[in-house]
């Protein structure tokens, strides 16, 4: 769109408004800069098109952003007078496009701060007041609005309490009834959102007593190590006859009279004896359990019912995640909300992705239930709107999110293998693949009746029950990734067990025939569930892993990759590809939407010749097929292409082949715009079969070496091994 004097006067009048907009909060708060938005037009989402030359130090800086198509800028009285001159004066060509890409500039409203459901209605407030600040990289700013805004609420009187929600989140409890003064503290420039806080629970159990023997179950071996699950849930019933002995240590932050240990309970069971339970399977790894009792009773047939604020939990989070991460690195939490996830991340996301990353572990969350009748069947029909849309905090970037899938079928509901009726669905914040994976967590008729259909575990007295929910399918898959996690001796062993994880993991070909959106029920599907089946390569299948770290703007490639001979027949190409990619990217809370700062691409194709100055021609993508994005702008790559995604999986399978020519692996990066990328690590998966069963795995190996490869086995802990008979 071109520049004209009818786009210059259109902005500058908005300037002007601005200003007569935030007349009363420069006299009020001379000290306090005030935020204001622009609102950016279709094309100029990418990260390349932001209006930095007319936003810069000087004039309003950008400080973050919520929306994709929304920045946010720092406004003072001097640097917006500096705006209106540069945009009168329109001095070169850099600002005149600047002023191109935008839609509109307007103030942060205090309608955009509050989020309080019928506020205007509201006379008192008779709990605590969540208050996010703004919050910048720039500390000096963050300390103006801490500082202006503690001596405000000092001056009014009001109790306030600065609460740990991680680096890049500033958040205050403050206990005021009175809605004027909240009125007051909402006019601080500084404040972002208003809010109470969520109150956390697990859904009741629903549960059944099962019509089964119990099996003969194996206690822990006197002297034998076992490796450490965290499950923070409402405690495993004291004295259990088959879980009590499998206890590490207890952590209980539940008054006595609150206390449950129904869904506790059933949690541990299925961690430690699901497979024995549920698949008539011979063996099982086994854990020690630290019990982490956090959730009060909330059923009132059981008793007295509480809740749990969402900054207790994170406290309560901080103190046991910090005192065992060395012994502990995976933990489960089955709890959820009502709180739908948005198109921004949820503060308690935030927060856990911040303590996943200072302590160096993995939470496992599950999606939630959705429980609202009738529900749903597959292949979906209703349209609900995205009430079915995963809640807060399973839109957790670093957490592994897990749905659930019909472990019986229920002829004309839901069959086999396919979303349970009240497994709730992605995409995450900002089009993320959320859940990551699924696994059994039941299946019922739309009325929520399931016997018969449920997954088994134990109840309070030790008998078998079934129950149904993804608190029940998270469990399995948390065991699953605990076995990885600690199988892995290699430096980036969060990456690795993610990435084989997600490698592992398959969606059944009826539910992608069922349905367009099918990653949005299974994420990247059901996970294998041995771990010499994840990790263990056959002849007919062979894994290459590449790991290493690429800087903004470069790539990394390998040109003339030896394709299996015994795959090339009558000049075509066949074979199962599997590709998967898994990173993780810097995150900023303040950027809203662009929360994940970084995002690597994986490319594995075919070319026609590289020409003398080395270039290589007619490079085309087969894994993941090319696509050419550029015509549908920045936000379509964010929702259909996995863009900003830290964990990627793409497969294709050439049953009528494709055409022979020299294949190239390339892996490349971008950061977004201003980030100051230190590199980026990433670990890369390949898998190629031969579904005809021939010996490729010695091929690919010797044509490596006689390139000069070097390559050596994942290092795996030997006691891992000797099990695994590797």
């Amino acid at each position: 769109e071109p520049f004209t004097p009818a786009l210059q006067t259109q902005i500058a009048t908005q300037c002007h408004q601005l200003k007569a907009s935030l007349q009363k909060s420069f006299v009020t708060f001379p000290n306090t800069p005030c935020i204001g938005k622009v609102v950016m037009k279709e094309k100029a989402i990418a990260k390349s098109h932001k209006p930095t030359a007319l936003f810069k130090s000087n004039t309003c800086p950008i400080v973050g952003a919520e929306k994709l198509d929304e920045i946010l800028i720092k406004i003072t009285p001097q640097g917006l007078t500096h705006l209106i001159n540069t945009v009168n004066l329109a001095p070169n060509e850099e600002v005149k496009k600047s002023m191109t890409k935008i839609q509109e500039i307007k103030p942060y409203l205090l309608s955009d701060k509050i989020d309080i459901q019928n506020f205007e209605t509201l006379e008192k407030f008779t709990q605590p007041i969540k208050v996010k600040l703004f919050s910048f990289n720039d500390a000096t700013d963050n300390q103006y609005y801490t500082y202006g805004f503690e001596k405000l609420t000092h001056e009014l009187g009001i109790r306030t309490v600065r609460l740990n929600y991680g680096k890049n989140l500033c958040v205050y409890k403050l206990y005021c009834e009175d809605k004027e003064i909240v009125n007051k503290i909402i006019q601080y420039p500084g404040v972002h959102k208003v809010s109470f806080f969520p109150q956390y629970s697990h859904e009741f159990p629903h549960i059944n007593q099962a019509k089964r023997q119990l099996p003969n179950l194996p206690l822990p071996t006197v002297g034998e190590e076992y490796p450490i699950i965290g499950i923070i849930d409402s405690g495993i019933i004291p004295e259990h006859k088959y879980l009590e002995p499998w206890i590490y240590k207890r952590e209980v932050f539940v008054a006595q009279d609150y206390l449950n240990y129904e869904h506790g309970t059933f949690v541990a069971g299925i961690i430690q004896y699901g497979d024995l339970l549920n698949s008539s399977a011979q063996r099982q790894q086994h854990f020690k359990i630290l019990d982490v009792v956090v959730c009060p009773n909330n059923n009132p047939a059981k008793g007295p019912i509480d809740t749990l604020s969402e900054d207790s939990l994170i406290a309560i989070l901080h103190d046991v995640i910090g005192r065992y991460h060395e012994k502990v690195k995976v933990w489960n939490m089955s709890l959820s909300t009502n709180n739908l996830c948005r198109d921004t991340i949820s503060d308690l996301a935030i927060a856990l992705d911040d303590i996943q990353d200072t302590y160096m572990v993995d939470i496992i969350l599950s999606a939630g239930n959705y429980t609202d009748l009738p529900l749903r069947k597959w292949p979906p029909v209703d349209d609900l709107q995205g009430k079915d849309r995963i809640t807060s905090p399973a839109d957790s970037v670093r957490a592994i999110t897990v749905g659930s899938i019909a472990n019986i079928g229920i002829s004309d509901y839901v069959d086999k293998d396919m979303p349970s009726p009240f497994s709730r669905r992605g995409p995450g914040a900002n089009f993320l693949i959320k859940p990551d994976v699924v696994h059994y967590g039941g299946n019922c008729m739309s009325d929520l009746c399931y016997e018969g259909t449920g997954v088994i575990s134990f109840d309070v007295n030790g008998n078998l029950v079934e129950g149904i929910g993804t608190s029940f399918s998270t469990p399995s898959v948390t065991s699953i990734y605990a076995d990885l996690r600690n199988a892995i001796i290699e430096e980036r062993s969060r990456e690795y067990a993610k990435g084989f994880l997600i490698h592992s993991s398959s969606i059944p070909e009826k539910a992608k025939k069922d349905s367009n959106y099918y990653d949005r029920y299974y994420g990247y599907g059901l996970p294998m569930k041995a771990l010499e089946d994840i990790i263990t390569c056959t002849s007919s299948s062979v894994t290459l892993i590449f790991s290493g770290t690429l800087y903004d703007g470069t790539f990394i490639e390998f040109n003339d990759f030896p394709f299996p001979k015994s795959l090339i027949r009558n000049g075509k190409c066949y074979g199962d590809i599997k590709m998967t990619l898994a990173y993780t990217p810097k995150i900023d809370a303040s950027y809203g939407q662009e929360y994940c700062r970084a995002n690597i691409d994986a490319h594995f194709g075919t070319y026609d010749y590289i020409d003398e100055e080395g270039k290589v021609k007619g490079f085309s993508g087969v894994v993941p097929l090319e696509k050419k994005w550029d015509e549908k702008y920045e936000k379509a790559q964010v929702e259909h292409g996995f863009k900003w995604n830290p964990l990627k999986s793409y497969a294709r399978s050439f049953k009528n082949g494709i055409s022979q020519k020299p294949w190239r692996l390339m892996i490349d990066s971008v950061a977004r715009l201003g980030e100051n990328y230190q590199g980026q690590e990433f670990v890369l998966f390949i898998t190629i079969t031969d579904l005809n069963g021939n010996d490729i795995y010695t091929e690919i190996i010797q044509a490596l070496r006689e390139r000069g490869y070097f390559h050596s086995d994942i290092k795996i802990h030997n006691k891992i091994r000797q099990t695994l008979g590797l």
